[in-house]
């Protein structure tokens, strides 16, 4: 059995995007947004038991704390750069001298008060643009930990810190040692704006009035009421491991058996959702495989059978605009480079835009699997419901 798992693992690495897939650090990237879903479920499904209801607003403020959180995550360790560059490097791995950037802001920034024309520049000069960012990075977590926890200054300062000496020790081992040096800085400073980012967040937070704050006129859903739409979820998870065991079949067939079938991976794809979605679906009244084991369907609003063409409105919608744009916003968050400049050049707003796309659609997908009521754009759409 070992034998044949490292054959694989050898006839993988003779496939450039299929080695790269490999990678244990590019599997944590790829995962990262499903394991981000899991755990807002997970999380919800906790909070909804314990506290037997929540409102729509309260699953929306979990949910973006916990993707922001992951996409701070990301952005602290992309793009990734190859085992061989790393090895090269001979620059310094840490700093721990603090508010070393105020000496770097005298002696480098542009900044002259009495001249208002050298305002801009003093801004986008890195000497100024990265600890500010590093102070707004950390804003929104200490936001969200006053404004939905209602937690102390105290905690909000302790886990603001906590989590950049995460962040940081991340990069200080060179992401945990998959890398032979740090191939980022761990910076004492960067420890320093986080937290103080941390603690504005709360502050701001509660200068604002007690009725903005906790006005919340929202959808409640209550526990008794099973709101969770676990079929639906246990139907997913089972039509994406199918879909998993198969392509790996299909890999193996291709590369090692070298069966004359597409190594174009977009048509693959394509095959998988016409396979495992459309085609299941069409032929058993709306249902897929895993509907079928979890008796969860997709019908007309009407209560009958769904068309062919509200299917392929259905699943074109799920999967070929909401899923693919989870790739480009990967792809986008690789190619952006380090800490954002003070410029923003066009990959800057590609990100800010799709990520901004994608998070409206998770709104959508995760209240749809909170709610039987809510539809999804793409039900709604092609006037379909699922049960």
């Amino acid at each position: 059995m070992h034998e044949l798992i490292t054959k694989l693992y050898q006839l993988g690495l003779s496939s450039h995007v299929v080695s790269a897939l490999l990678e244990p650090v590019h599997i944590l990237i790829l995962a990262l947004p499903v394991l981000t879903l899991m755990a807002a479920i997970l999380i919800l499904a906790g909070q909804l038991k314990i506290r037997h209801q929540l409102t729509e607003k309260n699953v929306i403020a979990t949910y973006t704390f916990i993707w922001y959180l992951a996409a701070a995550y990301l952005l602290i360790i992309l793009p990734l750069p190859t085992q061989a560059s790393v090895a090269r490097m001979t620059g310094a791995e840490y700093n721990l001298h603090p508010f070393l950037f105020l000496n770097e802001f005298r002696q480098a920034n542009p900044l002259q008060l009495s001249d208002r024309s050298t305002w801009l520049s003093a801004f986008k000069a890195s000497s100024f643009f990265q600890p500010f960012f590093n102070l707004l990075f950390f804003i929104p977590i200490g936001a969200y930990l006053k404004w939905r926890r209602h937690w102390p200054l105290w905690l909000i300062t302790l886990t603001s810190f906590t989590l950049s000496l995460f962040f940081e020790t991340t990069q200080l081992t060179g992401l945990y040692g998959y890398y032979s040096r740090a191939y980022r800085m761990f910076d004492v400073d960067d420890l320093l704006m986080n937290t103080l980012g941390g603690v504005g967040g709360a502050l701001a937070i509660s200068f604002l009035p007690r009725k903005w704050r906790e006005r919340d006129h929202s959808p409640v859903l209550q526990a008794d009421q099973q709101p969770i739409a676990w079929r639906r979820i246990g139907a997913l998870v089972f039509d994406w491991a199918l879909i998993a065991a198969f392509d790996v079949s299909y890999f193996v067939l291709v590369k090692h058996f070298q069966w004359p079938l597409s190594r174009d991976f977009r048509w693959l794809y394509l095959l998988d959702i016409g396979l495992f979605f459309l085609l299941p679906a069409w032929w058993f009244k709306g249902k897929t495989i895993g509907g079928l084991l979890f008796n969860s369907r997709i019908t007309a609003k009407n209560g009958q059978s769904a068309h062919l063409w509200q299917l392929l409105i259905h699943y074109g919608g799920l999967y070929i605009v909401s899923l693919p744009l989870l790739f480009l916003d990967l792809w986008l968050f690789d190619r952006l480079g380090d800490l954002p400049s003070a410029s923003l050049n066009r990959l800057d707003v590609y990100l800010v835009v799709v990520s901004f796309v994608l998070l409206i659609l998770s709104y959508d997908f995760l209240l749809a699997l909170f709610n039987r009521k809510h539809l999804l754009w793409c039900e709604r759409l092609s006037q379909t419901t699922v049960s």
